[in-house]
């Protein structure tokens, strides 16, 4: 007999409040509409998982997705889900909510009694705890020996090998002596009508964190990720390099625009190395610019983000732009070879400016089923022309097999794509023989 209820809540992502009841015994999330759980995420493959009934149990199992199935932030192949667990595919995030939750259904024991009696026990059993105490009390002893014996064997460690003092004291000596990495940076722009302030944060102990706070898209992104100690060691170079030290530590101007604020400000810690320099409304100087450019296009490599730094209306704007140049290529379909593909990534471009962007502005939906359709349409193109190359190789006619390969070469530019690869080197064969 099932004890639970099932609901899916996105939580993130493009549907974000959306809710899905789990109500078949096998359910599908993905792009495609033959899912029974469609989301509109870019980065979802078109069957990305499957949700199954199991008795009461509940589990979710990945469909080989491009970008993975994470449950707790843990990539998956199949797990069993309980209430409150996290589910991250693509930019979407789904909260389980099991109806009663495990905890509940956790405490509740039922027993058979006599000839069919239940007995429900919630827990509160006394007799339990006295078990329990008794159980503590029994192991009090053990543990005391234990910890006793841990004690006897690293002191006798210790005397018997003087050099792993020496050690010790040498690995603390290049702990104190080491030039630990403290980056805090913050833009801040500012009008009568929103204030959009992007702030990034390196630790010493190697966390980079970028934070956005945009008032008027109602947008607050938090990203981070611990670096490893080599890339810290290449930016630490760089920074001390960068000119940023003999720089003053402020550098005020007059807004251009009455009722504007633009405002940087930089604190970097090399050591005990420490220097402040802000930056407002005026040109920055040349070696603060460079060292801000680098550290912001160090932490979009890093966190995997580009858009976080503008605010919503600027990336809206930017969307709509990349749009316009997709929905051109689209409409000029059959005069270049290439213009179906470079649709595709016109449209894309448009997404990843929206990554970050919540509410999606309405025309996003539409951007990602454009993606889905001009996908279909160009692997179709590619099979038909494919087609053709092949049936003049299999009859020997090799300018013909050449032409047909080239527009092949021409409908998939990118280098990169197996379809491109394939195409060429197909060509290579044929060029040899004519």
């Amino acid at each position: 007999m099932n004890l639970k209820k099932y609901t899916l809540k996105v939580t993130a992502g493009p549907q974000a409040g959306q809710e899905y009841p789990i109500h078949k015994a096998s359910m599908n999330l993905g792009r495609s509409s033959t899912c029974a759980i469609k989301i509109k995420d870019l980065l979802l493959s078109r069957s990305h998982c499957r949700f199954e009934l199991r008795d009461s149990k509940l589990f979710v199992i990945d469909l080989a997705s491009a970008n993975e199935t994470l449950v707790n932030g843990e990539a998956i192949d199949e797990k069993e889900l309980h209430h409150n667990d996290l589910i991250e595919v693509g930019e979407s995030t789904l909260k389980v909510i099991a109806d009663p939750p495990d905890d509940l259904i956790s405490n509740v024991e039922t027993v058979l009694v006599g000839d069919g009696e239940v007995l429900i026990d919630l827990g509160f059993n006394s007799s339990n705890e006295n078990a329990t105490d008794e159980k503590k009390s029994a192991l009090r002893p053990i543990l005391w020996i234990a910890g006793a014996i841990l004690v006897l064997v690293i002191g006798a460690t210790l005397i018997l090998n003087p050099n792993s003092k020496d050690k010790a004291k040498a690995g603390a000596e290049t702990i104190v002596n080491s030039e630990e990495l403290l980056i805090q940076y913050e833009k801040v722009e500012a009008d009568t009508t929103n204030i959009f302030k992007y702030s990034l944060t390196l630790t010493p102990d190697n966390m980079l964190t970028a934070v956005i706070d945009d008032i008027s898209g109602d947008r607050h992104v938090r990203k981070e990720k611990l670096l490893n100690q080599e890339l810290i060691a290449n930016l630490t170079k760089k920074i001390k390099t960068s000119g940023f030290f003999t720089l003053d530590p402020s550098y005020t101007g007059y807004a251009s625009t009455p009722g504007i604020l633009k405002l940087w400000k930089l604190t970097i810690a090399v050591g005990t190395k420490v220097h402040t320099c802000q930056i407002r409304d005026r040109l920055e100087p040349e070696p603060f610019k460079a060292l801000r450019e680098t550290l912001e296009t160090f932490s979009k490599n890093e966190l995997g983000i580009w858009a976080i730094q503008f605010s919503a209306e600027k990336l809206i704007d930017l969307a709509m732009e990349a749009r316009a140049i997709a929905d051109k290529k689209l409409a000029e379909l059959n005069v270049r070879h290439d213009n179906l593909f470079e649709a595709i990534k016109s449209y894309k471009e448009a997404v990843f400016y929206l990554d970050t962007v919540n509410p999606k502005p309405n025309f996003y939906a539409v951007i990602v089923d454009n993606i889905d359709q001009c996908e279909g349409e160009l692997e179709k193109r590619y099979r038909d022309q494919n087609f053709k190359a092949d049936r003049a190789i299999n009859l020997k006619e090799w300018s013909t097999a050449a032409a047909e390969l080239k527009i092949l070469r021409e409908m998939i530019p990118e280098r990169s794509d197996p379809r491109h690869a394939e195409a060429t080197r197909k060509l290579l064969d044929v060029e040899s023989r004519l």
